[in-house]
């Protein structure tokens, strides 16, 4: 049975799912995994957010490519489902026409990001928005076809 999503489909698995694996690659080639709770979709794109003080801002400066890995807990083999985003992340800096955008869906989405908007506290923090260039969508529960892989701009 082959598999296909539809964006709504995609979108729904994202907002469904509490946490992420944000993967960027280290100066020295070494892939680095890190769990990202603050984050939102937008279309295709993804905000997200982290410290400003954090390893990965001065990593994503240097390789600006990565990937955003989606899996729920507790999936039955026949149903599973996994969604791979990849792409170029872009600082999202006050001022910026989409700053307000990405404060509103992270706050939307990540009751921590609430409160760092509610506490005044969004100095601290680092937005990016994910430019999406490739999905890969993984739906067991349409059978065993291949990965769905959904291009979405070329590089």
């Amino acid at each position: 049975m082959s598999q296909t999503a539809s964006k709504s489909e995609i979108q729904t698995y994202i907002a469904d799912s509490k946490y992420a694996l944000l993967t960027y690659v280290r100066g020295d080639l070494s892939p680095i995994s890190r769990t990202i709770g603050s984050y939102a979709p937008d279309g295709e794109d993804l905000f997200f957010s982290t410290g400003k003080e954090s390893a990965k801002v001065e990593e994503i400066k240097k390789n600006k490519r990565v990937s955003f890995f989606f899996e729920h807990d507790n999936q039955a083999p026949e149903s599973w489902k996994s969604l791979l985003l990849i792409g170029n992340a872009e600082q999202v800096t006050a001022g910026s026409t989409d700053y307000e955008k990405a404060v509103e869906r992270l706050g939307a989405k990540s009751p921590r990001f609430r409160e760092r908007i509610a506490k005044g506290d969004l100095d601290s923090a680092a937005i990016y928005r994910i430019k999406t260039s490739e999905l890969e969508y993984l739906d067991r529960s349409k059978g065993n076809g291949k990965l769905q892989k959904i291009v979405v701009s070329q590089l």
